[in-house]
This record gives structure tokens, sequence and C-alpha cells, in this order.
């Protein structure tokens, strides 16, 4: 015997699908802070990276002039070849700083961006007064020292 398998509705199934996917209004501030801390992040990326760029491209002629400068007298120089390639590992040394100094500007813009703001995260209401904002934050700290109260000490 075949046992009844219950039947469901397409209707109220596409009802329940649709609903996972629908926006509400309280998602959409979060959705944008999302695209503008992305958008942010995109920018600051390709301003490394194109920093990045630059500075290999510069290691890459420095080097050409390194070895044009090394083989100038036409007879091999190993006090010349010493100097001119610890001036171009200096060089080399630097721009390895500066690449490490912009990443780490990169890193920490894009935490910035991608920490919402209590400004975001009210909403960005712009339209409460202060005394309102002010009256909500009373009410805040109230609302948490007295549940902190009502929990049991340890001992």
């Amino acid at each position: 015997m075949a046992k009844d398998q219950p039947q469901t509705d397409i209707t109220d199934l596409a009802r329940q699908t649709q609903a996972l996917f629908k926006l509400n209004g309280t998602a959409t501030p979060n959705f944008e802070q999302l695209m503008k801390a992305q958008e942010g992040m995109l920018k600051q990326a390709e301003t490394f990276t194109r920093h990045w760029i630059q500075r290999r491209q510069e290691a890459v002629e420095t080097a050409v002039e390194a070895m044009n400068e090394m083989n100038s007298t036409g007879k091999p120089d190993p006090v010349v070849a010493m100097q001119t390639i610890a001036d171009w590992q200096r060089g080399s040394f630097e721009r390895l700083n500066e690449d490490f100094r912009e990443w780490m500007t990169l890193c920490m813009q894009a935490t910035q961006l991608a920490t919402p703001t209590p400004q975001s995260e009210a909403g960005q209401d712009d339209t409460a007064s202060s005394g309102t904002k002010a009256a909500n934050k009373s009410k805040g700290r109230a609302a948490t020292s007295r549940s902190k109260s009502d929990h049991a000490t340890p001992v």
C-alpha cells in the first residue's frame, strides 16, 4: 500500500519563496550601507593597485639603469657593480616599505568602511531631534542597567 503524501499547493510554495527574497524596510539601509562600503573598498583597491604597479615599473626602470651603469665603463669593475646593486636594493627596500604602508592603510580603511556607523545602525533617521535621541539613549541605558541588576551575581 502506498502512503498518501501531502500535496503542496504551488501558489502557497511560490508565496513562501517570494517572502524569503522580499526586502523589508529594515533591510534596505543595511543593503545600501553594504553597497557603499563595497564601492569605497573598490576605489581604495584600485588606488593601491595603481601605486603598486607604478612602483614595480620604477623597479624595472632602475634595474635597467643599474645594468647600464655597471656596463658603462666597458670593463668589469666589482666596486662599481657592488655600489650600483646596493643603491638599487636600497630603492627596492623603500618601495617594499611603501607597499607595506599602503597595504596597511588599505586594510584599515576597508575595516572602517565595513564597520557600521551608529548613524547607519539607527536607520539614518536625520529627522529625529537630538532631544529624542538623548531620551532614547537614556532609556537604553536604564534598560541595560536594570537587566544587569536582575541577574544573580556569581559567588
